[in-house]
C-alpha cells in the first residue's frame, strides 16, 4: 500500500465611486469611447473563442486499449475473487500465473514459462489455522510458512534475511513492519523518506532475519548485491487491495517490478525447493 484558490474579489472593501460633474459634450464623448471599447472587447472575445482548441476525440490507439481492458475484464476468471489468500494452492497458482501474463506482455511464451513459480512451493493457506489474514496474525503466518521457523531464534547474518515481505506501498510496508516486530528486528526497504544507500548501510551493519518493502526497492537492493538470498526461506506477498481494488499482482505501478523480482530471483530458489511463496 499524498494551492489555495485566489479570491475573485479584486476590489477593496472601502472602494467607492467619486461624484463627478461633466458637460453634455463630455458625456457624449464618454459614451462614444465606451461604445468603441465594448466593440473592441467583443471582437477580442470572438478572437479568443475562435482560438480555443477543440477537444480532440480519443485516438485510435487509446480506444483500442480501452476496448482491450473491457475485454480482459469480461473474460477475467478471477474477477469475482475478493481474497485470493483464502483459496487453495492450485487457485493461487493459476491466479499468479494469469496476472503474470498481463504484467509482462512483452515476454514470449517461452520466457514466461521460465519464470513460472512452481505450485508445490506455494504455502498451503488452507492449513493455516487463522484464516483471517490481519496484521495481528502476520507473525504466526510467517512462522507457519517458513521451512524452519526456529531459525528466527538463531543469530541472523548480515545482508541475508530469511523472510522478505513484499507489499504495494510504503505506508502499508510500515504497518507490516510494526506487526512483525514480535519476531525480531525488521529491515524497512521502501523509498519513502529513505535513500537506498542508507538501507544498504543498514543491511551491511545490522543482521536481520526479516525484511519488508516494495518490489522496486527490494529488487534494486538485490541487483546491487546488498541483499543476498542464500538464507531466504520465505517470500510473502501482501494481497491487500489498494483504493482502486487492485492487489500487488494487478497494480500497474507495482506488478512489473514484482514479477521481475519473483521470476528472476525467487523462481530459481523455489524450483530448488529452498524458498516458499506465501500470499497473505
Amino acid at each position: 500500500m499524498t494551492d489555495r484558490p485566489v479570491s475573485g474579489d479584486a476590489i477593496e472593501d472601502d472602494f467607492y465611486l467619486e461624484d463627478t460633474i461633466t458637460s453634455d459634450n463630455e458625456v457624449e464623448s464618454s459614451v462614444a469611447v465606451g461604445t468603441k471599447r465594448k466593440a473592441a472587447n467583443d471582437s477580442d472575445n470572438d478572437d479568443n473563442e475562435s482560438e480555443q482548441p477543440k477537444q480532440q476525440p480519443p485516438s485510435k490507439s487509446k480506444k483500442k486499449k480501452q476496448q482491450q481492458k473491457k475485454k480482459r475484464r469480461a473474460n477475467d476468471p478471477f474477477q469475482s475473487l475478493n481474497h485470493v489468500y483464502q483459496t487453495d494452492r492450485e487457485t493461487q497458482f493459476q491466479y499468479v500465473q494469469d496476472r503474470q501474463r498481463s504484467a509482462l506482455p512483452n515476454l514470449s511464451q517461452v520466457e514466461l514459462e521460465e519464470q513460472i513459480l512452481p505450485q508445490d512451493q506455494f504455502v498451503n493457506n488452507e492449513q493455516f489455522k487463522q484464516p483471517e489474514h490481519t496484521l495481528d496474525t502476520l507473525p504466526n503466518y510467517i512462522k507457519f510458512g517458513m521451512l524452519h521457523h526456529k531459525k528466527l531464534d538463531k543469530k541472523p547474518e548480515v545482508q541475508q534475511p530469511a523472510v522478505i515481505v513484499l507489499t504495494h506501498a510504503a505506508m502499508r510496508a510500515a504497518d507490516l513492519s510494526r506487526a512483525m516486530k514480535p519476531l525480531g528486528k525488521v529491515a524497512k526497504l521502501f523509498a519513502k523518506h529513505m535513500k537506498i544507500q542508507e538501507q544498504a548501510e543498514f543491511l551491511k551493519k545490522e543482521p536481520v532475519h526479516l525484511a519488508v518493502g516494495t518490489p522496486n526497492r527490494v529488487k534494486a537492493l538485490i541487483e546491487q548485491e546488498h541483499i543476498k538470498l542464500d538464507n531466504l526461506e520465505l517470500v510473502v506477498v501482501d494481497t491487500e487491495r489498494n483504493a482502486k481494488r487492485f492487489t500487488a499482482f494487478e497494480n500497474d505501478a507495482v506488478r512489473g517490478d514484482l514479477y521481475h523480482l519473483l521470476g528472476s530471483y525467487i523462481a530459481p530458489r523455489m524450483n530448488d525447493k529452498k524458498t516458499r511463496l506465501g500470499l497473505f
